[in-house]
């Protein structure tokens, strides 16, 4: 009867350690759901809220398996509703409408928190034992944070990379242009130099006394100024200046004193 009894009471320890531990499971899982449901709050677009709201979902439902043993229905019952207003917001597209029913979600997983409170209100252990879980539930977190802050920081390292690559690109294309340039400059220079020499010794020999330039302004262009402009504008700045001087070639010959008037 001695040994009957023990047993008997061995085993009745057992299941009350046991329910014990899955209420502790249940409040460290429920603390990152709760946790996952305030960082999707924070969220400021619908992929990252559904993310967040998903993890949430994942973790009350571990909840829902331990309070199920642990035999905390006000627990279990807030799981549910959770669990409800997850699955609602994952369903949802409109930023809103999901932020609306993770907000519900997170109500619910502060009531399964409160809940496994009060039903290990009994336990003496178990303030020692939320501590932990808490510790461990923020480690977690803190993890996962410094987990994207380094996939953030890696893609920004190779958004500076590929722009590096680019402006590389772009200043060799620039130097390349450049000296295609200086070689019109070289030729387009010589040539109206040539140019107005020759208008002006025919002019004189017409007898032509008009002796303005033949441009407004000079034809000639520094280096810097080559850097600020496309080739193709180079050469359509030196064509202007060479029918600036045919056309002022024209003007001259017209007012000479040796041409009759009509």
């Amino acid at each position: 009867m001695n040994k009957t009894t023990t047993l008997i009471a061995f085993f009745a320890l057992m299941s009350t350690a046991t329910y014990a531990v899955e209420c502790e499971v249940a409040y460290q899982d429920a603390t990152y759901g709760y946790q996952h449901a305030e960082t999707a709050m924070e969220a400021n677009n619908v992929e990252q809220l559904k993310q967040y709201a998903n993890r949430s979902k994942i973790a009350i439902q571990k909840v829902l398996q331990s309070t199920k043993i642990c035999g905390c229905v006000d627990a279990n019952n807030a799981s549910f509703d959770a669990l409800a207003n997850l699955d609602k917001a994952l369903e949802k597209d409109k930023f809103e409408a999901v932020r609306l029913f993770v907000s519900r979600a997170r109500s619910n997983a502060k009531n399964i928190i409160i809940a496994l409170d009060n039903c290990s209100a009994n336990d003496p252990t178990f303030a020692l034992k939320e501590a932990e879980g808490n510790i461990l539930a923020q480690e977690k977190l803190l993890l996962e944070q410094q987990q994207r802050l380094l996939e953030q920081q890696q893609k920004l390292q190779e958004q500076i990379k590929e722009q590096q690559r680019m402006q590389t690109e772009i200043a060799v294309q620039k130097g390349e242009m450049l000296e295609l340039q200086k070689k019109v400059r070289l030729a387009s220079e010589l040539n109206l130099t040539q140019l107005e020499t020759l208008i002006n010794n025919f002019t004189q020999t017409m007898g032509c006394k008009d002796t303005q330039p033949l441009t407004e302004s000079s034809y000639l262009k520094t280096e810097g100024e080559l850097g600020l402009e496309t080739l193709e504008a180079t050469k359509v700045f030196y064509s202007e200046k060479a029918k600036e001087m045919a056309n002022n070639l024209l003007n001259r010959l017209s007012s000479c004193e040796w041409k009759t008037e009509e």
